[in-house]
């Protein structure tokens, strides 16, 4: 079971220096010849990437290049009449490694010190010039002692000078810098250590401790090329071996391990380098616009999606291994230098795995290719104990070892089969042991559906993580939620208790996307797979039906929540119909609420709990109360009105009925009862009626929510779309409700592109504005809307729901959330004459679900020939983020 990694792109051509053309000086120092001059050795090292040399030489050959320019520069500047002053090349510039857009780390040192007013005269506009040529210079202006202080006050410093040397000056002087650094105790080898190991947790936290983002970081993500660099730097400090051929020689890595982490290195480049070809910038972050270039580049292909698919396996393989390679080199490396790992004392667990302080080590070093099964064992015993953090070095290598040299499925061997179910039946297993053998590949090779999905990039607009990692943070969310005592979480907590089979539940999480990629609706497609696989793993026959119809239906209550009228009985009944019983929407809820929070780290908020509360409670009594008689939604709207009025402080019972005769009934059911009461008390204690009244209200994790009542005129939801638009706010969700004296309440969730609430004055400002706006006809034109780009070319989709003898025409709208969004559907809307008495906006990611009830200008349903133009009209305005609003005011 070893995956090959391999670019198609040939990188074999060696010494690019000698089809170099820069071998002679700038022929003039001037800021237009310098630019010109680094200019066309950029273009002429893109040339020598796509010619197919090597790119650890490329690296090289920029750096040498970099030198002779700035030992020029330096001359020119007559710097070399300091005697005391040495230009040195730090960080990847003094390890000679310089992609095409990384920058230059430079310290110009004085052995003098302090320095001379006259060196740093001349020094100032050294630098200026460097700058001027739009070099991306990192410069620091030091003497010894000022830099052995820093040194010992920033980690990065001192790592940096770990790869000094000699650009351009003295040579003295550097080697001063040496003995200072040298006799100077702060740095002990034991503290480094511990500091870049912290560093290396920290950093990966910063990415969800995952490799397996949709857009990584080549650089810092974990498995990454700065993890390659941590076990460099401290081999270098302790060791003095500078190279990973060094390493090599030093025994911290085996033959094979040196060589498959020298491929890793390179793949990494090849990546990183096509990538600043791309972004012609210093940019780590392979983000989905920039993954195309970069694939064709590296002779992927260019059509469609596949040479992405292609390109981002081979990269989730690399990365997987420098994890793992990283892992076993920093354990051997602390080892050497501190002699332990912790408290090494073995404590045998049984008679195959040894605990050694937070490590997991075997006992017999053939365990895994005698007994395969023990492969799966293990991390089921990692799962038991609580201050397991992973696998000692020695278990780790024989598991690669062992891993690798299978070539069958595990769950062909009936033992292996036996503990994976076991597995799946302790939640304590969701949280560890299944990440685990995500991580090392275990459940690759388990079964080859795993397989198929491993590394598999997702082109939906809203999910930030791969299929594989998305799954392992459905089975974490499970894991989580069942204790979280969050708000959010306590419907999730309580219903999970009561479900009698949680393996259900955690087997259909683990296998809801699992045909994903095969080509079809992968839910339909993972049913059957999901049914295959309880069967083989020996559920019965109703744990199998079961666990294949969430499969199926995993996607279904999210699509009702969020875009659908969860007020209208028809929707519910064929909901609960659909449910069956409780269990079946007990366990969907899980699965649901699970699966949308795994998408991004702002997908489950305070709004969502709300929606899939009301729409859980509102199945769950259709259930129980029969689906043979309509849902009766009488009883919910009296108990909301006697709640609220409970809490209209100062407004009297008859005052408060009044108003409430004026609208629907669906309009309690939309709402709670303190958001009723905070609406009737400022409604009834407004005094300007010919003005609209709109009050703000601020949600520390869901953003501002902006609620409008109009009593006279029609309310024109473009107009607010608009305003909000020009502010640059993102709209995540919208509700209007018609009164019946002809009145409008609407409102609004948002925050700023940044994701955060609105301080005073703006809002002070937005209400300002919107009073104006709501007064004026809508002009999208007008708007300094920002640019959009995005990587997805997705066309939108307007579909009509239509419910017969229904008063109204109720539209769907899928499409790419673009600026402008609402704003543009609002304008095209009444400019075709249709009025909205109902809005659902639901933003995920880049994706935008909006639900509108509409009527014509005769105040009916629209007949078909204006749903014809309602669509075309949409589909026009919304066909690119540039489309126009249609014009025409004819139906």
């Amino acid at each position: 079971m070893y995956e090959k990694l391999a670019i198609p792109k040939d990188f074999s051509k060696d010494a690019p220096a000698l089809v170099c053309p820069f071998k002679r000086k700038l022929d003039e120092i001037s800021i237009k010849a310098g630019r010109e001059y680094l200019k066309a050795f950029s273009e002429h090292l893109c040339q020598l990437f796509d010619d197919g040399f090597a790119i650890s030489q490329l690296l090289t050959l920029r750096s040498d290049f970099t030198d002779a320019l700035l030992k020029q520069i330096y001359t020119h500047f007559n710097l070399q009449q300091f005697p005391y002053l040495a230009l040195i090349a730090v960080g990847g510039y003094g390890r000679r490694e310089l992609f095409l857009m990384s920058d230059i780390d430079i310290l110009v040192l004085s052995s003098v010190d302090p320095l001379p007013d006259e060196a740093k005269a001349a020094i100032e506009p050294f630098i200026s010039f460097l700058w001027d040529l739009k070099l991306d210079i990192g410069s620091s202006v030091r003497t010894i002692p000022e830099t052995v202080l820093e040194s010992r006050q920033d980690l990065t410093i001192e790592t940096n000078l770990l790869e000094r040397r000699l650009v351009a000056g003295s040579y003295l002087t550097l080697t001063l810098l040496k003995d200072a650094l040298d006799k100077d105790t702060y740095w002990d080898p034991k503290r480094f250590l511990r500091a870049k190991i912290h560093e290396q947790i920290e950093r990966h936290h910063l990415y969800k401790d995952t490799a397996y983002l949709l857009e990584p970081d080549i650089k810092n993500n974990p498995g990454g090329l700065r993890d390659i660099q941590v076990m460099q730097w401290i081999a270098n400090f302790h060791f003095n071996a500078r190279t990973l051929e060094d390493m090599y020689k030093q025994g911290l890595l085996e033959p094979e391990e040196f060589e498959e982490l020298c491929l890793c290195r390179h793949v990494l480049g090849a990546v990183r380098y096509a990538l600043h070809i791309t972004t012609r910038r210093e940019d780590n972050r392979l983000t989905l616009d920039s993954q195309k270039n970069v694939a064709a580049l590296l002779g992927f292909g260019t059509e469609g999606n596949l040479p992405v698919e292609r390109l981002m396996r081979v990269f989730f393989r690399t990365v997987r291994r420098v994890r793992e390679l990283n892992s076993m080199t920093l354990q051997l490396e602390t080892l050497r230098i501190t002699g332990h790992l912790g408290d090494d004392r073995p404590l045998y667990l049984d008679g195959c795995f040894i605990k050694r302080g937070p490590l997991i080590d075997i006992a017999d070093p053939d365990i895994f290719t005698v007994e395969p099964w023990r492969m799966l064992e293990l991390f089921y015993v990692i799962a038991k104990q609580d201050d397991v953090l992973g696998l000692h070095v020695n278990c780790l290598r024989h598991l690669r070892a062992a891993r690798r040299a299978i070539n069958f499925y595990l769950i062909e061997i009936p033992r292996c089969r036996a503990i994976f179910k076991q597995i799946l039946e302790d939640p304590d297993c969701l949280s560890t042991a299944l990440p685990l053998m995500h991580e090392h590949r275990i459940l690759s090779a388990y079964m080859p559906q795993w397989e198929s999905i491993e590394g598999l990039s997702q082109f939906d607009m809203f999910h930030t993580y791969t299929v594989d990692e998305h799954i392992i943070r459905v089975l974490k969310n499970i894991a989580l939620f069942a204790q979280s005592t969050e708000q959010r979480h306590l419907l999730f907590r309580n219903i999970f208790h009561q479900i009698s089979e949680p393996i259900i539940l955690i087997t259909a999480a683990f296998l809801h996307d699992i045909a994903k990629g095969q080509g079809g609706h992968h839910a339909e497609l993972g049913a059957k797979e999901a049914l295959y696989f309880c069967q083989l793993q020996g559920f019965t026959k109703y744990q199998s039906k079961l666990i294949s119809w969430l499969v199926a239906h995993h996607l279904v209550m999210s699509a009702t929540a969020l875009r659908r009228d969860i007020t209208d009985p028809e929707v519910i009944n064929n909901f609960a119909r659909m449910m069956q019983d409780e269990e079946h929407l007990d366990l969907l809820y899980c699965l649901s609420v699970a699966d949308i929070a795994a998408t991004n780290d702002r997908e489950w908020n305070s709004w969502k709990d709300s929606i899939f509360r009301k729409f859980y409670f509102a199945v769950r009594q259709a259930l129980r109360q029969g689906l043979e008689q309509p849902q009766d939604l009488s009883l919910h709207v009296l108990e909301n009105k006697q709640q609220a009025l409970k809490l209209c402080r100062h407004i009297s019972e008859e005052r408060a009925q009044m108003w409430w005769a004026q609208l629907p009934p669906t309009y309690f059911i939309q709402y709670t009862p303190p958001e009723i009461a905070w609406h009737t008390r400022n409604i009834l204690q407004h005094e300007r009626e010919q003005e609209p009244l709109i009050l703000f209200a601020q949600h520390q994790d869901l953003g501002t929510e902006l609620f409008i009542y109009q009593k006279y005129g029609r309310f024109d939801f473009a107009r607010a779309a608009c305003v909000m638009a020009g502010k640059r706010l993102s709209v995540s969700s919208a509700e209007i409700v018609q009164s019946h004296d002809h009145g409008t309440l609407c409102t609004i969730k948002f925050h700023t592109p940044q994701g955060t609430c609105l301080d005073n004055d703006r809002l002070h400002n937005l209400r300002r504005s919107l009073l104006t706006g709501l007064t004026q006809e809508p002009n999208l034109s007008k708007l300094k809307l920002p640019r959009f780009s995005s990587p997805f070319d997705i066309p939108p989709q307007v579909e009509f729901l239509n419910h017969a003898e229904s008063k109204h025409t109720s539209i769907e709208i899928s499409t790419l959330d673009t600026p402008g969004l609402l704003a543009k559907i609002g304008i095209t809307l009444k400019n075709l004459g249709c009025s909205i008495l109902s809005a659902r906006i639901t933003t995920t990611g880049e994706r935008a679900d909006d639900f509108f009830t509409l009527v014509s200008s005769a105040g009916t349903a629209l007949n078909q020939e204006e749903q014809r133009q309602v669509k075309g009209a949409l589909l026009t305005a919304l066909a690119s983020p540039g489309g126009k609003p249609h014009s025409s005011a004819t139906t």
